[in-house]
């Protein structure tokens, strides 16, 4: 298996322009004062990119810091189909952020599908890349169990019950799961 090598400095500045160039390009186009965003490339796994906005406690109140952060080793494997699809893609969530908010939309809603009209680019919601030498994180899958059957629930969701932050239903008998005990027996 031939192991991809993430983006060249020159391939991050062509992306990071890329991305500015868009948010100058919604601001035009939406008569809007939008600041160029936080730019990382530091997200894994089987995104290629990601709009996320951090809420910082700053003394009485709270601060939030977007940022796009796109996986460097899934550009470079395709970095032109990225660089075509990706790049329009975040900035769109960025953009419906400002104009809209995040609570008042759906993520992939006809908001996100008009900006993305905006752009000219595609509103395709998701790609199907092989990632064959691409460096992936792994998540432990965790057992649950609901009235009816049994439910396998990543480390993050896991993560989230424990500590009480939310429950999680069985969409066919909508009961709340519940964790099931791994137990093995030594012989």
């Amino acid at each position: 298996m031939l192991n991809i090598s993430p983006l060249s400095s020159n391939q991050k500045q062509e992306v990071i322009r890329q991305t500015q160039n868009y948010v100058k390009q919604a601001a035009d186009l939406f008569n809007l004062s939008i600041k160029n965003i936080d730019i990382t490339f530091n997200l894994k796994g089987r995104t290629a990119g990601m709009y996320r906005i951090k809420l910082y406690k700053k003394r009485f109140f709270i601060q939030p810091q977007r940022e796009i952060r796109y996986n460097d080793y899934i550009f470079s494997k395709y970095f032109d189909d990225n660089f075509a699809t990706t790049i329009p893609h975040e900035v769109a969530h960025y953009v419906t952020d400002v104009i809209y908010g995040l609570k008042n939309i759906k993520p992939h809603g006809k908001e996100w599908k008009a900006v993305m009209f905006a752009f000219d680019a595609d509103a395709s919601v998701t790609a199907n890349y092989d990632l064959s030498g691409i460096p992936l994180k792994k998540q432990s899958l965790f057992t649950y169990q609901c009235d009816c059957r049994e439910h396998q629930l990543s480390s993050i969701r896991h993560n989230k019950i424990k500590k009480h932050h939310c429950q999680y239903f069985c969409r066919s008998c909508k009961k709340v799961l519940f964790y099931k005990l791994q137990t093995e027996l030594l012989v």
